[in-house]
């Protein structure tokens, strides 16, 4: 019989990186079962994004009551109301007394990338800072804005200009005896 690991290993690029070797089978609030019943608790939450918890009977209900009505028609083609909606309630709890707007993307490259568009536009400057040590995802403007090269550059080619890569005290420990931090 082949693991699942061995399976993987056949089927998936070696680019899609782990950190564990769990495999979830199931999952609820905080706590992840895998394959082999072990029982976890998910400090990760699906690298924050759970931040409800799995299965939160609340998300479920408005997962199943969308799914009652559409799955998906891609907004810039079909778009349709509760997309408008949620934008329209994020622009109105970001501080300021400005108009806001919302553009919503389906992952954190994309959204980074924009976000260098947006502040290009705005500031007609090219130049763009990012913090070493930082991941920022696996497009070329990610990988270039990501401050470690390996394994995410490693025989990729130039990447884009004008990033520039500042150090950052993010990487601090705390010594909880006395509540100093020790960066």
């Amino acid at each position: 019989m082949t693991s699942l690991t061995d399976r993987k290993n056949a089927a998936i690029s070696r680019g899609v990186g782990m950190t564990t070797q769990i495999y979830a089978d199931r999952a609820e609030n905080s706590e992840i079962w895998d394959k082999e019943g072990n029982r976890y608790i998910d400090f990760a939450a699906g690298i924050a994004v759970v931040n409800t918890g799995h299965r939160h009977p609340r998300v479920i209900e408005a997962v199943k009551a969308q799914l009652d009505r559409f799955t998906h028609t891609c907004h810039q083609v079909v778009p349709y109301e509760n997309y408008v909606e949620l934008a329209e309630r994020l622009n109105a709890i970001v501080p300021g007394n400005f108009a806001k707007k919302t553009i919503f993307v389906t992952t954190g490259a994309e959204a980074v990338e924009n976000a260098v568009k947006i502040a290009r536009a705005a500031t007609g400057r090219q130049a763009v800072i990012a913090f070493s040590g930082g991941f920022h995802g696996r497009t070329f403007m990610g990988m270039a804005l990501t401050g470690k090269v390996v394994p995410y550059k490693v025989g990729f080619g130039a990447m884009p200009a004008d990033v520039f890569h500042a150090p950052s005290r993010s990487r601090c420990t705390v010594r909880l005896s006395n509540s100093r931090s020790a960066c």
